[in-house]
């Protein structure tokens, strides 16, 4: 490995949450491969787009992440305020976000749609 690839290793690890990383504000579902996350969010397909949920408790994700296909590629990180902005501020214009309200008896969840501006405009 140079010293850039080692470079853009300790980049990545501090942009991206380990396991003692609180959410604050949100929780998320983040792809896990070969001992490490990749930057990747789960989302889930909504009409043309694809939704990254954004859960406001870690007993949320748990319980969603239980229900996911391939439930060992992805697990629950906290989302600081700085994670949250630089998701935000990376994610494609395709790439929607949306608060999980409820989780359901069935495995589903409610959620509500949100636009990174509101995301990041309230309070975060």
């Amino acid at each position: 490995m140079d010293q850039q690839d080692n470079d853009m290793t300790r980049l990545l690890s501090a942009l991206l949450p380990d396991e003692t990383v609180v959410g604050n504000p949100y929780w998320a579902l983040m792809q896990w491969e070969q001992d490490h996350l990749t930057g990747t969010l789960w989302t889930i397909p909504y009409h043309e787009h694809q939704v990254i949920p954004l859960f406001t408790s870690r007993e949320q994700a748990e319980q969603v992440h239980l229900t996911i296909n391939e439930p060992d590629q992805y697990v629950v990180r906290g989302l600081s305020r700085m994670h949250l902005h630089f998701v935000v501020r990376t994610a494609s214009k395709e790439t929607h976000f949306a608060v999980v309200d409820e989780i359901l008896a069935n495995g589903q969840f409610a959620l509500t749609l949100i636009t990174p501006q509101n995301l990041l405009g309230r309070g975060v």
